[in-house]
């Protein structure tokens, strides 16, 4: 019988040299990690890689260093573009030249669209309302602006007269001087005379422009406006359209006799939302009380309702009525 458990001369030669085998795989092995090991403590402690080791051990590695600053001057040291200032006309500019005055690019774009819409400025103060003016800006600005004389008003002392051949005959001192033909009232219509009044209530768009200082955008916004209160009672409300110029209700009369009033109980909701002064959430909450609990009988029924204010009921009652 085999003994298994005495090996052979050659059996045992062969154990020790895989045992032999094996103990050098582990001591290279250990080598290689204790060696990467420390290169890897050298390195965290000569060239450490997080800002955190630098704080902790107080320094400052010089190369990191002078790669931040590198790059701290491409990012913050950028050469600002110089604002020039010379004479200039707020209808003709065009973009270049505006950039060059100093103007931000949104206000390029303001002026743009608002030339776009009809609208002109006039006067050199009608440069104040441009998006984003601010006090140093307009002080700097102010003494350069030159307004065409096509654009000008006419004053009323040198508005041009009637000839008798049908020509307009301006004064010397006139802003134009139209002569053998009629002037064109559509593009430049002639402005009012200190004095005289329109009916805001009444006037179309084309009355509307005779207004010193509105041109066809606004007019066309007043007449929107308008149609949406159901008519003013008020020149104050003339401020709720926005950039309306300053000083224009001088040249206005009101007549609320004929305001139209909404008849809250019987109104669609889209009636109801479509006024500026209940918009969606009053209107929601009128409509929710109509179909909840039956229909209202004044405006101040409308006191223990969501979003109403005292302001918004005062604002109200001309325009509502209970049938």
């Amino acid at each position: 019988m085999k003994d298994y458990f005495h090996p052979t001369t050659s059996e045992y030669r062969g154990l020790m040299v895989l045992a032999v085998a094996l103990l050098l795989a582990i001591a290279v092995g250990s080598g290689v990690y204790l060696s990467r090991d420390n290169h890897s403590l050298d390195s965290s402690q000569h060239f450490p890689h997080k800002e955190g080791s630098y704080r902790r051990q107080g320094l400052v590695g010089t190369r990191e260093a002078s790669s931040r600053q590198g790059r701290s001057s491409r990012y913050y040291a950028v050469p600002e573009n110089e604002v020039e200032t010379f004479a200039f006309d707020p209808n003709t500019a065009d973009s270049t030249t505006l950039l060059r005055l100093g103007f931000a690019p949104f206000q390029v774009r303001g002026i743009y669209k608002y030339r776009a819409m009809g609208g002109r400025y006039h006067v050199p103060e009608d440069v104040t309302h441009i998006p984003g003016m601010t006090n140093e800006q307009w002080e700097r600005l102010a003494p350069y602006v030159r307004i065409g004389r096509k654009y000008q008003y006419v004053a009323p002392s040198s508005r041009a007269k009637h000839h008798s051949l049908g020509a307009y005959v301006a004064e010397p001192s006139g802003s134009a001087e139209l002569i053998g033909k009629a002037r064109d009232t559509v593009r430049f219509p002639v402005k009012l005379a200190n004095g005289q009044c329109i009916s805001l209530n009444t006037a179309d768009t084309a009355e509307l422009k005779k207004v010193p200082g509105i041109g066809s955008y606004y007019a066309r916004q007043i007449v929107r406006y308008r149609e949406r209160l159901g008519g003013y009672v008020s020149l104050e409300q003339l401020e709720e359209i926005e950039g309306m110029p300053e000083g224009v209700s001088r040249w206005l009369q009101l007549d609320t006799s004929q305001i139209r009033r909404i008849d809250v109980n019987h109104a669609t909701k889209n009636q109801l939302v479509r006024h500026p002064y209940l918009r969606v959430y009053r209107a929601q909450a009128i409509w929710n009380h109509l179909h909840n609990e039956g229909p209202l009988h004044s405006v101040d029924d409308l006191r223990p309702l969501p979003d109403f204010t005292e302001a918004d009921i005062e604002r109200l009652r001309p325009y509502l009525e209970f049938k």
